[in-house]
């Protein structure tokens, strides 16, 4: 840029600043997520592996959620026990999605 006399301004010293990374969870609490989901499955057979495979549509496992997939799951999991006592059926409890994708 010219100030009017023919000099030149010095460029600005211009560096790039890395975005900071969202905090996400930490590896002992995914772990517990784990544990635990697992933990439904075994105890409360193919009815949560139902709900297991729902969420992990188009992904290996539990270990690739992201977490608040992980998270969500371990929420359906819980209500799923809970539908399971009081005979509530996964689909009037809205477990169920219609499709996947």
């Amino acid at each position: 840029m010219d100030k009017g006399e023919g000099n030149r301004t010095a460029r600005p010293h211009l560096k790039v600043v890395p975005l900071a990374k969202a905090r996400g969870m930490d590896s002992i609490t995914r772990d517990s997520h784990y544990r635990m989901i697992r933990h439904f499955r075994r105890h409360w057979g193919p009815q949560m592996q139902l709900l297991i495979d729902q969420a992990c549509f188009g992904v290996s496992g539990i270990e690739e959620l992201a977490d608040d997939k992980l998270i969500a799951l371990h929420r359906d999991l819980e209500r799923a026990m809970e539908c399971i006592r009081d005979g509530v059926t996964f689909e009037d409890a809205g477990l169920l999605r219609p499709r996947y994708g």
